[in-house]
């Protein structure tokens, strides 16, 4: 794949609904197109897995579907998908080209946002290909999100967490609100239970905006190939948005479940020693996953390659990592990484006990990690850039060679 990076800066200048429908416009694209039969996921955490999940239900229908998720693992392909393949480069080089032009025709060269691009981006190969269903995960809130154009008959609220505060909101009532912007009156919200202690203020905001909410409880009981039990609340939702749109036999469930593939999350690498990454980056995130390590590696030693991002809350992430591990093996990742140091001064505070050591590289953390997880199992979190880097060295990928934004 090649290392593709989008011309534009992460975010737009303001709100950019209105130049995205001006590009969306340029390309003779109606994005409304896709309401009837597209699924829109927007939630803290657990987006990507459901997204991923659904996708797999609706390809057992035998018809094309289109997913959009972010971010990716290691190529920007992996953002945009047709009936569970990523785009292939000489397919992403001519909505890319047919895009970007369009950007030029509406005057929107200076002020357009790069996620926005990417969205557009999905929305012409989509379209192109005539996608019977497609599934968007949102980026950013839903509200402002290029996601709500597509006036979705269908989302899912996956979860709630403190995030983005900045722009959605200090509570968790005010992110729900951003977030549930993107369903259009008439409309339908499939709820996951983790969103209960919200819930009045959820249905009263929906009712005032004319939209169906409804609560999914999680279903352990149900097949998938997703590890981790938190999970089971994710494909509960993914079940009820595929059978909002389409009819799929029992039998067609419990293949598409089992089907999914979602790289990075509880993703097993290695088998002896187990090797494991996650790319959960916030608490909530972290915690559920470190249950499902957990579950995995059984009786086993457990070793931690904890790397975090130097714009996340590090103390907290640390504070839920670092108490399970008697090894501790500190990495500053390549992309937005917190200095080593910094990340074990943090692990010393939770753990005191713990044996900490200080990597000087995210291949030197991968060494040592096998090397003191030989008889055991190797988990790398705390974030998406180190489980991309630490996967990428375990395969002999050079992780500088990976483009994000």
């Amino acid at each position: 794949m090649r290392p593709w990076r989008a011309p534009f800066p992460k975010f737009g200048v303001g709100p950019g609904l209105e130049r995205v429908a001006k590009v969306a416009r340029a390309l003779e694209l109606d994005l409304a197109r896709f309401g009837a039969s597209g699924i829109v996921v927007v939630g803290s955490n657990g987006k990507g897995s459901t997204a991923a999940m659904t996708s797999a239900l609706l390809e057992q229908t035998g018809e094309s579907v289109g997913l959009f998720t972010s971010p990716h693992l290691f190529d920007l392909n992996e953002r945009f998908r047709i009936d569970g393949a990523d785009i292939s480069d000489a397919a992403l080089e001519a909505h890319w080209a047919r895009v970007l032009a369009a950007v030029e025709r509406a005057g929107e060269r200076e002020n357009l946002g790069a996620f926005e691009f990417l969205f557009l981006i999905a929305a012409d190969a989509f379209a192109v290909r005539d996608c019977a269903y497609t599934v968007w995960e949102a980026g950013i809130g839903g509200r402002l999100d290029p996601v709500s154009l597509i006036e979705a008959r269908t989302l899912a609220l996956t979860s709630l967490d403190f995030e983005h505060t900045e722009l959605l909101g200090d509570t968790l009532e005010e992110i729900a609100r951003e977030k549930l912007g993107a369903a259009p009156a008439g409309a339908t919200v499939f709820l996951s239970e983790s969103c209960l202690p919200q819930r009045a203020a959820i249905e009263a905001h929906c009712a005032a905006r004319g939209v169906a909410s409804v609560l999914v409880g999680a279903d352990g009981s149900v097949p998938r190939a997703l590890a981790g039990a938190f999970q089971a609340q994710n494909a509960a939702l993914a079940r009820a948005l595929a059978r909002d749109v389409a009819a799929l036999t029992p039998a067609q469930e419990q293949a598409g479940l089992a089907s999914t593939r979602w790289p990075g999350r509880l993703e097993v690498i290695e088998d002896e020693p187990l090797v494991v990454i996650d790319v959960g980056h916030t608490p909530a995130a972290v915690r559920a996953a470190l249950e499902g390590f957990h579950s995995m590696r059984g009786a086993r030693k457990g070793v931690l390659v904890a790397g975090v991002s130097r714009d996340k809350d590090i103390a907290e992430i640390i504070g839920a990592l670092a108490p399970a591990f008697e090894i501790v093996i500190c990495a500053a990742v390549l992309h937005k990484g917190a200095p080593a140091s910094q990340i074990a001064a943090h692990v010393q505070t939770a753990n005191p006990a713990a044996d900490v050591i200080i990597a000087e590289s995210v291949a030197e953390a991968h060494r040592i990690a096998l090397m003191r997880g030989a008889n055991g199992a190797v988990y790398a979190a705390g974030s998406l850039f180190l489980a991309a880097e630490f996967k990428a060295v375990h395969i002999g990928r050079d992780p500088a060679s990976l483009v994000f934004f």
